[in-house]
């Protein structure tokens, strides 16, 4: 026994030494940003249920290789005049990491590209503005809570809502998601995710090793894709009796989302982001070969773009589905990938940015009821 725990102890040490040469030599030889992964410094959780998320107002900060920075109002925005400026066209738009930019200088998401584009020829004296009120990890809840919240103080002619197909969720009656996942907001973070954050934030051989440990994981199927992050991809599953709830719950979300804008008179354009394992069927093979995601035929068929739509039609609101738009171009053009980060089926390139900002502007002006002239 004693012979034992003395060669356990010794690959104990050597284990632990091994580690601090091998974080000793990333730190000298390919140095990692210790901030990389952390949106703490910009992202809150609001400590009373529901728990929504939201942008920290004034924050600083560098994520995913780019800066951040919140303004006074917790907008991904320079700071704004309130009221709004005379001769002011204001389009507020609002979603998760798509709208905020995950991996994307502000200049470069949508909602700027789409600013660039209406200031091109405005009327005379007439000024656009398109503000990012996106917030990574936001949902419906989030969004409708936003509104609430931000809509009246902002004073838009028109809001634009981002929807990802992993808003299509679960929510309870005040708007959060019900996922028994997310409980742990109320206290404390599981043990895992606690260690794991710990690690992000002080190991730079563990942030070089991060994204390609869970690409190896997933891949490898060690790490079931499916259970950890299975919701990401509920509308592109075979049918369940979750799926069937999330969608009714959606639409109730969407439908409240509506009915707000009408009461306050707010123009209202809803923009349908693709996943990439819809773009094409070497897309999907890949998703399903290389990460074991369980997607059914509804990727390829666009069935949850088609619901929309429908919805859409049924609520007599503006939809566009960037689906056929982003099916003309290279999907591998059209996603985030980096070192750090292997493949990103939902976060879009600046090109995708580009193009969904491309897709938004016509309907967005034939909303605001703008005159081909430019006048409204």
């Amino acid at each position: 026994m004693r012979r034992l725990l003395t060669t356990i102890g010794l690959s104990v040490v050597s284990v632990f030494a091994t580690l601090v040469l091998l974080e000793g030599v990333v730190r000298i030889v390919d140095p990692q940003d210790l901030t990389f992964w952390d949106s703490h410094q910009f992202r809150r959780i609001r400590a009373t249920a529901p728990h929504f998320v939201e942008n920290a107002p004034n924050a600083r900060a560098g994520f995913t290789g780019v800066s951040i920075s919140i303004n006074s109002v917790g907008l991904r925005d320079e700071e704004i005049s309130i009221p709004k400026p005379p001769n002011t066209v204001r389009i507020l738009t609002v979603g998760d990491s798509i709208t905020f930019g995950y991996g994307i200088p502000l200049e470069d998401t949508y909602s700027k590209v789409l600013q660039k584009r209406l200031n091109r020829n405005p009327p005379r004296a007439m000024r656009y503005e398109v503000l990012n009120g996106g917030t990574l990890g936001g949902s419906l809840g989030d969004y409708l809570y936003f509104l609430q919240q931000k809509a009246e103080k902002l004073q838009p002619d028109a809001i634009v809502i981002g929807v990802s197909l992993n808003d299509i969720l679960l929510y309870s009656k005040a708007g959060g998601v019900s996922e028994a996942g997310a409980t742990w907001r109320s206290g404390r973070p599981p043990f895992p995710k606690r260690i794991n954050e710990l690690l992000l934030h002080h190991s730079q051989l563990y942030v070089f090793c991060y994204a390609r440990l869970r690409s190896f994981l997933f891949g490898s199927g060690i790490l079931d894709i499916n259970r950890v992050r299975g919701l990401d991809f509920v509308t592109l599953s075979p049918p369940t009796e979750y799926q069937r709830k999330a969608w009714e719950s959606s639409f109730d979300m969407l439908s409240q989302i509506i009915a707000f804008c009408d009461g306050h008179d707010y123009r209202l354009l809803v923009v349908v982001f693709p996943m990439q394992m819809q773009l094409s069927p070497s897309d999907l093979h890949f998703y399903r070969e290389r990460y074991h995601l369980r997607l059914g035929d509804e990727a390829l068929s666009g069935e949850p773009q088609k619901r929309l739509r429908e919805f859409a039609n049924m609520s007599n609101i503006s939809l566009v589905d960037l689906l056929p738009a982003y099916r003309a171009h290279l999907s591998e053009q059209l996603y985030l990938h980096n070192r750090l980060v292997p493949s990103d089926p939902s976060h879009p390139s600046i090109r995708g940015h580009e193009i969904a900002a491309d897709e938004i502007l016509a309907p967005l002006v034939q909303i605001l009821g703008i005159s081909p002239a430019g006048r409204k």
